[in-house]
């Protein structure tokens, strides 16, 4: 019996082994359906599983390749049971031919003897007077038929600036499991639904809008229900038994054609309607199964780097406003005429070139009868960019042509917008259909060069831009007098106060109701122009109280500045020794703040002296330097209170200790009513250069406890000075009365 029962095993095993042979690939067919898509028609690679396009099943295809099934497509007519052979579902999406009698009963049979096929249906191909467009035959084989021109409309439930309707009234069944609602992309419906089941109808509040062939193409009519057009609801997704096998219509729902886009449940009806076809278990939850497709199962990574990108962008353009608010941080330059040309011909070539990479593709995207192209939403993308950047850049050549102006912050923002739509197509790539979405991204790429050549401009030449040789034109035919007719816009209550060596001085009212006083050269040669450029340059940086402040400056219409206006100069003659002490310590703060910011005044003398609600203020900062590493060349002070230095380099460079020099010139003024040195210019310089000045005591003798100071300020070599207006300040403090250091900083 035992030995029996060892027979009888391997018989067993045997027989087991065998049947798993055939039972094996049944099971995994059960498994792994095989779908064919069929692309025989004339515009197969408009509906392509291998295409992005709008009407193209990449992004279907790959849904069902995840979910474990094998994809084929059908390339060549016509179809037979032949090629229709080993495959569970025929998938048909809108192939625009019409099938001839063998095909219909070769797709029939197959259907017939337990395949599976899917009808999406569309409105292209139309045949004027034919209802029998695209596939239509073939849907009439089975009781049913599309109509033929139409597009579901829905005032309630339709998306603003897109194709696609809301569709709510869903009815319970395998294919529309967990799908409450989904959107129709404009198309199609079902007008006849014969004996299938209707699993998805449109509102009844919707209609059929006709489309109208014209020479042109399809144009569509306003959306307004005519005479003639159906009333909803219409039927949109609809089964049916059919022999062994089952038949899944539709019209052109946008689960297949890149309705994800709008985060719907559309994805769910292609793939439960594939595994209802081919007799597989429709799961409860694709989330579970870990199908959820790209644009749903990424879309909060993709929004979260779009996020991360325009903040990115946006932080970048204040930052770099910041940068830019308090005015040019560096030496303001003249620019040559054929620069400034130049400069205006880039940015006209950035309109130029924005125009014709955006305008164009937007006649192609807005073309409803080029399905390859056709793709609203990246369209409206485009129009935005396109509005916004030229209008900045119409602010940018304003400025330029009209004021001489090149304000940072709109490039800055050009480049935003720029950048922010490079990034936005490259991050959802695939939510737009045209294939060169990218090549526009990058030509977009290429306008940042005209920005990058504003943003260089402006760091080497300064926002406002002085034209070489163009800027003090309009100075030669400027009244003495009177406030020039092209500031009189700005002012009010002009009145002319005089005029010194450099420029002609106005009181007026300005901005705010403010007092301001207008300083304009009054020659202009190139030394002038120099002069007026380097005390914009370093003026507009200091701000201390002690320092006549520059509120605004113009290179055009013409050169002027506008700054804080005062009640008067420091007159000259001798002042107590107290007073004397408080001018000079007022003016050495203001002076030492310049200091700090590296400029030297190089001018510092009486007349330069300002007086405002009793502060003491230093003006005129027209032979100002900005110090380099440790010395500046400076040359055209005052005779009277230039400094060794300033008129022989045996005495090396200018430095803060020649303000210093010259402040113990006003020190020693004030003091005995008389500056050191007198006389002609040439007797002047000789006596700076090798005469020591009459000691301040022998003129006054209430000046001998600040002699010592007065007379360190007007040491002939620089060492012998004190080292800096800190030390200075230092030094007169021990001078003051105790009620007022009391006070001093």
């Amino acid at each position: 019996m035992i030995e029996a029962k060892f027979k009888i095993s391997p018989l067993i095993l045997i027989i087991l082994i065998t049947a798993s042979l055939f039972l094996i690939p049944s099971v995994c067919a059960a498994q792994n359906p095989k779908v064919l898509f069929d692309e025989t028609g004339p515009y197969g690679k408009y509906y392509t599983i291998y295409s992005v396009g709008p009407y193209g099943a990449s992004s279907f295809a790959a849904l069902l390749q995840k979910d474990g099934m094998e994809v084929s497509r059908l390339t060549d007519p016509p179809v037979t049971s032949e090629k229709l052979k080993g495959y569970d579902v025929l998938v048909v999406m809108a192939p625009e031919r019409n099938y001839t009698d063998s095909e219909i009963t070769a797709i029939k049979d197959f259907v017939k003897n337990g395949g599976g096929l899917l009808l999406l249906g569309d409105n292209w191909g139309i045949e004027d007077g034919d209802e029998n467009y695209a596939f239509n035959g073939l849907a009439q084989s089975f009781g049913v038929s599309y109509a033929d021109n139409l597009v579901v409309e829905d005032t309630q439930h339709y998306i603003l600036f897109s194709d696609y309707v809301k569709v709510v009234d869903v009815k319970s069944s395998p294919v529309t499991a967990n799908v409450s609602e989904f959107y129709y992309l404009k198309g199609t419906y079902l007008k006849n639904t014969g004996s299938s089941d209707v699993l998805a109808s449109s509102d009844a509040d919707s209609w059929a809008d006709s489309y109208t062939l014209t020479e042109e193409g399809f144009s569509q009519d306003n959306r307004v229900k005519e005479s003639g057009e159906a009333s909803g609801p219409l039927s949109l997704v609809s089964a049916m038994d059919y022999g062994n096998g089952r038949v899944v219509f539709m019209g052109a729902v946008g689960s297949y054609v890149n309705s994800w886009i709008y985060r719907t449940n559309g994805w769910k009806l292609g793939l439960n309607s594939v595994n209802w076809l081919a007799g597989r278990p429709v799961p409860s939850e694709y989330e579970a199964a870990g199908l959820i497709p790209y644009s749903v199962a990424e879309m909060e990574y993709k929004i979260a780097l779009m996020v991360i990108l325009t903040l990115a962008i946006i932080l970048g353009i204040v930052l770099a406003a910041r940068r830019y608010g308090n005015g040019f941080s560096g030496q303001i330059k003249t620019i040559k005429n054929w620069k400034y040309n130049s400069l205006i011909v880039v940015n006209l070539l950035f309109a130029i070139g924005a125009a014709l990479i955006f305008i164009p593709p937007n006649l192609y995207l807005f073309d409803i009868t080029n399905p390859d192209m056709y793709d609203p939403n990246f369209a409206y993308l485009i129009i935005s960019v396109v509005a916004l950047s030229l209008f900045f850049i119409g602010v940018v050549l304003y400025n330029l042509l009209a004021r001489n102006r090149m304000i940072p912050e709109y490039s800055y923002i050009n480049m935003g917008i720029l950048l922010f739509f490079a990034g936005l197509t490259f991050i959802f790539e695939d939510v737009f259909f045209i294939m060169d979405v990218q090549f526009y991204s990058l030509m977009s790429l290429t306008l940042l060069i005209p920005l990058i050549v504003n943003l260089w401009i402006i760091r080497n030449y300064g926002p406002n831009l002085v034209i070489e040789g163009k800027e003090f034109d309009r100075l030669k035919k400027i009244s003495v007098k009177s406030l020039p007719y092209e500031l009189q816009p700005h002012y009010t209550n002009s009145a002319y106060i005089g005029e010194g060596g450099f420029g002609r001085v106005f009181k007026a009212t300005g901005k705010n109701n403010r007092d301001v006083a207008i300083k304009i050269p009054k020659s202009f040669d190139k030394r002038s122009e120099k002069t007026f450029i380097t005390e914009v340059s370093n003026w507009i940086h200091l701000d201390h109280p002690n320092i006549v402040k520059l509120y605004d400056f113009k290179i055009l219409p013409i050169p002027y500045i506008e700054m804080e206006f005062c009640d008067g100069r420091l007159e000259k003659g001798m002042k107590t020794r107290e007073e004397a002490i408080y001018i000079v310590y007022e003016i050495a703060k203001g002076l030492e703040y310049a200091h700090s910011k590296n400029i030297i005044h190089g001018d510092v003398k009486l007349s330069n002296i300002m007086i405002r609600n009793g502060v003491y203020k230093i003006s005129d900062w027209g032979l100002s330097k900005l110090k380099l590493d440790e010395s500046v060349t400076m040359s055209g002070a005052t005779p009277q209170y230039a400094a060794p230095e300033q008129i022989s380099i045996e005495f090396g460079k200018a430095d803060e200790r020649t303000d210093i020099y010259q402040l113990g010139n006003v020190f020693y003024e004030l003091l005995t009513g008389r500056l050191p040195f007198e006389g002609e210019i040439s007797q002047i310089y000789n006596s700076i250069l090798q005469t020591e000045p009459t000691l301040p005591s022998k003129i006054n003798s209430n000046a001998e406890p600040v002699e010592s100071i007065v007379m360190k300020c007007l040491s002939k070599r620089k060492d012998e000075r004190y080292s800096s207006m800190t030390e200075l300040l230092k030094e007169l403090r021990k001078h003051m009365p105790p009620d007022e250091t009391a006070l001093l900083p």
